[in-house]
């Protein structure tokens, strides 16, 4: 179906949303599971740019929300591009888990697109076993942009460091320190209020979420994890910082069988009901090092790998892959290009762009020709890298490097 064109009182961070699920997310998903023919539940649809983009993607399309103003507005916008084989319910908190429960086994997808950091953590765990409960034995569970409280950045609500990990009395007491004025003038209004309401605020303003929820609900999240998120479709609008291949490494030497996806700053998985026979491998960092001096690059203190033109970095990874992403940062515009040098020869590797901080941004992700260990990219315009990925397990040089007996 082709939809229509948007109205142009469409507010643009609803089309910003729009476009990101559609171009970004709905492919990432079809790449692992395929949705022409499937029943797709997404809970917590609010005004319903999700639900836009997938609606003439999949067979049947179900959106539950709590707000009925917002299932309105959605209505609207799915009216104005023709989407008319779409189910929208507004339905009281209360009832919601009783409603979404009557839907067992008509599910092939369960849809938690930037919902789960707005509940308790009781209200998470009761949604996430509720998903498993819902599909059928080979669905899906699909979690989509719920912040990481494991990285350092508070992205989604406060836009301060660390304060998505604190401890609820103690993110109430720091709040006014935000530099989201928006946000504080809402907790300040709740605090007024007195009582439980500014916690409660606080809350639905969303909160950071990590591995811990889906282990109590999934236990092996290595058997269950079909897709991950450091994947070319999404870097786009998930660039790979560097705080994110920090905590990579972290969980590489304390938790080499999570999968990458929990490294992000944003929580991105596709994840199966029941465990899965033989998982896949998922693309995760290699450590951005310099083992020894190679002539024209040079280590940063933010991480990155200063390349000129006509260095050559070498990178040793944990076994053969046919498959490697890589990513480029620059403090300036212009044109970039990547070689890519295999025992077999080289090729340069198409680049997409992103944006990081206002930051230009690119990534690439090649195929190669044959499986290798050893490769050398260079930037024939220089630069700096700040990514490398590929399939397979953690590097054993990280995993191994955890001290005994901690």
């Amino acid at each position: 179906m082709n939809a229509r064109p948007p109205d142009a009182s469409e507010h643009p961070e609803w089309l910003r949303r729009l476009d990101q699920a559609r171009d970004e997310v709905v492919p990432w998903i079809e790449a692992s599971i395929p949705l022409e023919r499937a029943t797709v539940l997404e809970y917590g649809c609010g005004q319903g740019a999700v639900s836009c983009a997938l609606a003439d993607r999949v067979r049947r399309h179900i959106g539950l929300d709590i707000d009925a103003d917002a299932i309105a507005v959605a209505r609207g916008h799915m009216r104005r591009r023709g989407l008319d084989a779409h189910e929208l319910h507004a339905v009281a908190e209360s009832e919601i888990l009783d409603r979404v429960r009557g839907y067992r086994g008509e599910v092939d997808v369960f849809l938690l697109y930037a919902v789960l950091e707005h509940l308790t953590i009781d209200e998470r765990l009761a949604v996430l076993a509720l998903a498993r409960e819902v599909v059928r034995p080979d669905g899906h569970i699909v979690v989509c942009e719920s912040p990481n409280r494991l990285t350092p950045i508070d992205h989604h609500t406060s836009r301060m460091p660390f304060q998505h990990a604190l401890p609820p009395q103690l993110a109430a007491a720091c709040y006014g320190r935000s530099p989201r004025r928006e946000f504080v003038r809402a907790l300040d209004a709740a605090a007024a209020c007195g009582g439980d309401t500014l916690h409660n605020a606080l809350t639905r303003w969303g909160t950071g979420l990590s591995f811990h929820e889906f282990e109590l609900v999934f236990d092996d999240l290595a058997a269950h994890t079909v897709a991950s998120s450091y994947h070319p479709a999404l870097y786009p609008g998930r660039p790979v910082r560097w705080e994110e291949l920090q905590l990579a490494t972290t969980l590489d030497a304390w938790r080499p069988d999570l999968p990458p996806c929990w490294s992000r700053s944003w929580l991105d998985m596709v994840l199966s009901a029941r465990p899965q026979a033989t998982p896949p491998a998922h693309v995760r960092p290699w450590q951005l090092r310099l083992e020894h001096d190679v002539r024209g690059a040079a280590m940063l203190p933010d991480g990155l790998i200063e390349m000129r033109p006509g260095a050559r970095l070498p990178v040793e990874l944990p076994a053969a892959v046919s498959e490697i992403h890589v990513g480029l940062l620059s403090a300036h515009g212009g044109e970039h290009a990547l070689r890519i040098h295999t025992p077999d020869g080289g090729e340069l590797a198409p680049l997409a762009q992103a944006s990081l901080h206002g930051i230009p941004t690119w990534h690439a992700a090649t195929w190669l020709a044959q499986p290798t260990r050893h490769v050398e990219l260079s930037l024939p315009e220089g630069g700096c890298l700040s990514f490398v990925g590929h399939p397979g397990p953690p590097d054993p040089r990280v995993t191994s490097g955890r001290p005994r007996g901690w």
